[in-house]
């Protein structure tokens, strides 16, 4: 499980002004593929969303097919073979989109590349009239963009398209055919819907999300705060309870912070916060979350081995202290351990609260003795 973390926070009290800045901010924001993947292999949605996505692939496939029958369609023994292997490889990844978790970046990437070019390979045996309308179907993949990937490939994917269909309108016009007005109000049309969407859905979600995610984050760190730890405590509790591992609830509060920020500023002390924050984070990532509790207090929660657990909560120490540090800090910790055969997984409903409180309850006894260790006990 990955730690909640998002660089745009810190950017977001920078924002450069006017519709161009709006643009750039827009364009140059980070896109979680990670966080993605993450809930859509965990909530319900994720497998209606791929069911979908595989049955608008065997449309397609089943579209592609008769268009081998149908007047202006593909003539000949390469445009024929070409529609075929399309039409199997869209089976196949129909078939991949049901039977396998939703993928990360580079799944999802690599479907929305083959997924413009097919199309675009689709359409390039077809009567030029029919390929200038089909590059509706380029608004179909940009929804997919829209939701799954970052703004740069939502304007590579938009390039590419109205590439193609400017392709095909300009060959119609140098067969001389169609009269220019007409083939004009098509290509308007059709570029019309294959770009404004993307393009406006896109900036309307990437907002959204952005806005929803500061509400659960901490400005300062990046780290979740109260409301953000609240959800993933409890997530992450049941994880620990179906792998049947131990469990740890931990307080980390940094010793005599007030005297920081008499001495050094309150410019430093937050330099200090992030710091630590930092170096906790990667002590205890990739086994749970971390949040940012109070003003230099900070909660952690992991689901880890038996024989592990112990020595990541007794770590935690030694990975924030440096004596090389422009500010050398020390912590005290506080932590509440649930072993796999605790009766709390059982016998209480609130465990998280509970663990909660008496892991902040050993951080007190470590700060009342003194400061600069841990405290911890079975629960």
């Amino acid at each position: 499980m990955s730690l909640a973390r998002d660089p745009l926070t810190r950017r977001r009290k920078q924002q450069p002004a006017g519709v161009w800045g709006a643009v750039v901010l827009w364009f140059m924001q980070p896109h979680d593929y990670e966080w993605m993947t993450e809930f859509q292999n965990s909530h319900p949605s994720g497998r209606i969303i791929r069911t979908i996505l595989a049955a608008s692939m065997i449309n397609i496939s089943i579209m592609s097919f008769l268009s081998l029958y149908a007047e202006g369609g593909p003539a000949g023994a390469g445009p024929t073979a070409l529609t075929l292997t399309l039409c199997t490889s869209n089976l196949i990844i129909a078939a991949l989109w049901v039977l396998r978790p939703f993928p990360g970046r580079i799944g999802v990437v690599s479907f929305a590349i083959y997924s413009d070019i097919g199309v675009a390979a689709a359409l390039s045996v077809l009567d030029l009239t029919n390929a200038l309308l089909g590059c509706v179907l380029f608004a179909v993949i940009g929804a997919f963009v829209t939701f799954f990937l970052s703004p740069r490939w939502v304007i590579v994917h938009l390039l590419f398209a109205a590439a193609t269909t400017l392709a095909f309108a300009f060959a119609l016009l140098m067969r001389g055919d169609v009269d220019p007005i007409t083939l004009l109000v098509q290509t308007n049309v059709v570029l019309l819907g294959v770009m404004s969407v993307p393009v406006t859905s896109h900036v309307f979600l990437t907002t959204l999300s952005a806005d929803a995610r500061s509400s659960v984050l901490d400005p300062l760190t990046g780290l979740l705060n109260r409301r953000g730890l609240s959800s993933a405590l409890e997530e992450l509790w049941e994880q620990g309870r179906r792998v049947g591992q131990c469990a740890a609830v931990i307080v980390v509060d940094i010793d005599n912070f007030k005297s920081v920020n008499d001495i050094y500023g309150h410019d430093e002390g937050d330099a200090v916060i992030c710091r630590v924050a930092e170096r906790l984070t990667s002590h205890v990532a990739g086994y749970g979350i971390l949040g940012r509790t109070g003003g230099e207090e900070y909660l952690a929660a992991v689901v880890t081995s038996r024989l592990h657990v112990d020595a990541l909560v007794h770590g935690i120490r030694r990975a924030l202290h440096d004596e090389n540090d422009a500010i050398p800090v020390t912590v005290s910790v506080g932590a509440a351990i649930l072993y796999a055969d605790s009766q709390l997984w059982t016998h209480n409903s609130d465990t998280v609260g509970t663990a909660s409180r008496v892991a902040d309850s050993m951080m007190y006894e470590a700060k009342a003795a003194g400061g600069n260790r841990v405290v911890t006990t079975l629960i």
